[in-house]
């Protein structure tokens, strides 16, 4: 009996010392830190006395995450893990990946459907079974029929494209990946591959309300995780929820790092995330400028790159594999120009260059041809074509891996790479407006103000037919409007957004312009330096939008040597007697078209600083009023200028407001400068001021 119990113990300690070097070769594998060698090694000693295909397993999976020449000893490996468990769940995922990164989709969804029925609770097969509904239905998304019309004379710029969507045949493998999906994740509430994949099948599904409550369920558990953030906000711009969108967006940008947050906002997408961003004043200044309207709550233009972001995230990134999809390089190409008009997919191929193989056909030359056959070789390609450009990707490993290729400007002749492209074409956007808004033409006049302030006179005018208008008296009109006044300073940070409803604005009317255009006005007073002024105006009726945009250098007028300001065109100046001297004493009916019929006059109101008085008090100095015609471009057409008007004049005020009607009788209609020379003549000191304005037919 004694020597029986010791035959057991010496029989059971190797077996029990094994599994231990076992355990802890595999810890030390598992070491990310070490050298493939090193890890290999390893994982190739525990494989010697492993009875459950462990090692094999994870020996595997290390070569299929090392890729490139390795990827394929990882079939071996785990098909050897499997002879020893066949049940394993966790190995027959292993191989449905491993099938599926080398492009065996077919084989990939054996295994998975074998991982499901052999092992149901592991979420690992139902996700790669979904995987596999997923490219099936984006198979019928990406495939689109384009259909070219060239025209008669075949001249490439007049050709019409026209596609065919075919995503109604992918509704099977959508509902299918959908089953798989809701089945992973009942499985394993928290598991984000399976979130991340769910939310693309409902979105490319056109289930965006279904999409919405996936992520804000995962936000709940996990309010830290940023791109569940962003694809909640997907959701609701894809319900056209646009400020649930906008908040959710900001949420996932408040839980991003300070440099994830500049990587994603720039519109730059560098391909090294590592590489410098623009700073967060840079990455303001932008997305201002661009904003379409600032009248609205929301930048739609910062909007839609969210949403191009979560897109990219969502359609081209890894979850698995820890690849966001804004680092690669279909992400990055969408990012910046958003969803192409059409995609055109193209499958690898040989160029052969002979003809079918007949009985005749020589041997030794078809031996030679299939040689050179990997010189001729084309990897798959995708065509994303853009109003104006076009794209060209190429899979030049698996069929998930995609490398910018060339791109080609409709405007130029020969292709161009990535970098020399987004220099040429560095973003696109459709204005969501473009086809609500209109111009309004304005003009603004800078005069001296106070507190070394400048007083800055901002006038604009709005298309009566652009707007719905009843009479209310003469010279006025009834409206429903919602207008904004918007100052940013050089930086573009916001020191004004005045925001308010108009119901009455007065109306100007002459036979040049059919229904005459409604006249808006502001004061602004401002210190010198480099401001942005936009002014936008809604009919909450027509829904019509009339906008300006301008940059403004204020200017610093001199408190000692004699100064001009701009010169103001008006319709017309009257000047109250019974006001006290100053800009208050005229009333100005200002000309924001700078347009005069033929047959009238052109009025311009301008001030004057600094004249020398004399020991009396008073003032002396000479106006010129002079002209010169300009060409349709703006271009000086004569060099000389033609002087209207020369005169003196005498004051007793060192500044003075003043407004002069030139007649228009003798005037050639086109375009015109105007300047205006002041010569003071106690001081022989000059100041000129100069403003265009065009005579109508």
């Amino acid at each position: 009996m004694i020597l029986r119990m010791l035959l057991i113990l010496i029989f059971v300690t190797p077996i029990n010392v094994a599994g231990a070097n076992i355990d802890s070769l595999l810890i030390a594998a598992s070491d990310t830190t070490q050298a493939f060698d090193e890890r290999e090694s390893l994982l190739k000693e525990a494989t010697k006395s492993d009875p459950a295909g462990r090692a094999a397993h994870a020996l595997g999976e290390l070569y299929m995450l090392q890729g490139k020449s390795h990827v394929h000893s990882a079939e071996r490996w785990l098909k050897r893990a499997m002879q020893k468990q066949p049940n394993n769940g966790n190995i027959l995922t292993s191989l449905a990946e491993y099938y599926w990164r080398i492009g065996r989709r077919t084989t990939a969804i054996v295994y998975a459907r074998r991982g499901i029925e052999r092992d149901p609770d592991n979420v690992g097969p139902l996700y790669w079974a979904a995987r596999f509904e997923m490219w099936n239905m984006t198979r019928y998304l990406d495939g689109e029929r384009k259909i070219v019309n060239y025209g008669s004379d075949f001249n490439r710029y007049r050709r019409t494209v026209r596609t065919l969507s075919l995503e109604n045949y992918g509704i099977e493998a959508r509902d299918a990946a959908i089953g798989y999906l809701t089945r992973a994740i009942d499985k394993h509430p928290d598991h984000w591959p399976s979130h991340h994949l769910l939310g693309l099948v409902y979105y490319e599904g056109r289930m965006a309300r279904e999409l919405i409550p996936l992520f804000e369920n995962y936000v709940q558990r996990h309010p830290d995780n940023a791109h569940a953030h962003f694809f909640v906000g997907l959701g609701y711009q894809a319900e056209d929820r646009l400020q649930d969108a906008y908040a959710a967006y900001t949420r996932g940008l408040a839980r991003m790092s300070g440099k994830e947050q500049r990587f994603m906002m720039s519109v730059f997408i560098l391909a090294d995330p590592d590489s410098t961003a623009p700073d967060r004043a840079a990455i303001r200044k932008f997305w201002t400028g661009r904003d379409p309207l600032f009248l609205t709550e929301y930048n739609e233009r910062l909007l839609e790159h969210c949403r191009r972001v979560a897109y990219a995230n969502l359609r081209f990134g890894d979850p698995l594999k820890g690849i966001p999809g804004w680092t690669t390089d279909k992400g990055q190409v969408y990012i910046r120009y958003g969803h192409p008009v059409s995609l055109v997919a193209r499958p690898a191929e040989f160029h052969t260059g002979v003809d079918l193989p007949g009985y005749m056909q020589d041997y030794l030359a078809w031996r030679a041809r299939w040689q050179m056959m990997s010189h001729n070789y084309e990897h798959r390609k995708e065509l994303w074509r853009y109003e104006g450009f076009t794209i060209i990707f190429e899979n030049t490993d698996t069929r998930d891996h995609w490398n910018f290729r060339l791109g080609w400007l409709d405007s130029e002749m020969n292709p161009l790479g990535f970098k020399m492209f987004v220099e040429r074409n560095p973003d696109h956007f459709q204005d969501p407006y473009w086809h609500e808004r209109y111009n309004a033409p304005h003009q603004i006049a800078q005069f001296r103000g106070e507190d070394d302030k400048a007083r800055v006179e901002v006038y604009y005018a709005l298309d009566a037919d652009e707007v719905e208008t009843k009479d209310l008296r003469a010279g006025v009109k009834s409206v429903n409007l919602r207008q904004g006044l918007f100052l940013f300073d050089a930086q573009w940070d916001t020191l004004r957004r005045d925001i308010g409803r108009v119901q009455r604005m007065p109306i100007v009317k002459y036979d040049a312009l059919g229904s005459g255009y409604l006249l808006a006005g502001d004061r602004l007073n401002l210190k010198a330096g480099r401001y942005y002024l936009s002014a936008e105006v809604e009919d909450l009726i027509k829904k019509s939008v009339g906008t300006f945009r301008d940059t403004l250098e204020v200017r610093q007028f001199s408190k000692e040597q004699l100064d001009i300001s701009d010169l103001l065109i008006a319709r017309r100046v009257v000047e109250r007697e019974d006001r006290p001297p100053g800009r208050n004493r005229f009333l100005i009916l200002s000309n924001p078209l700078r347009q005069y019929e033929h047959n009238g006059q052109a009025v311009v109101y301008f001030e004057i600083y600094n004249l020398q008085r004399d020991v009396f008090g008073a003032t002396h100095y000479k106006l010129t009023f002079q002209v010169r015609a300009l060409s349709d471009a703006g271009d000086v057409e004569h060099a000389d200028w033609v002087t209207a008007v020369s005169y003196e004049q005498r004051g007793n005020s060192d500044w003075e407001p003043l407004f002069l009607a030139l007649a228009l009788e003798k005037t050639m209609p086109g375009p015109k400068a105007l300047r205006v020379v002041v010569e003071d003549l106690q001081t022989l000191e000059t100041a000129r001021s100069t403003t265009q304005f065009r005579v109508m037919w």
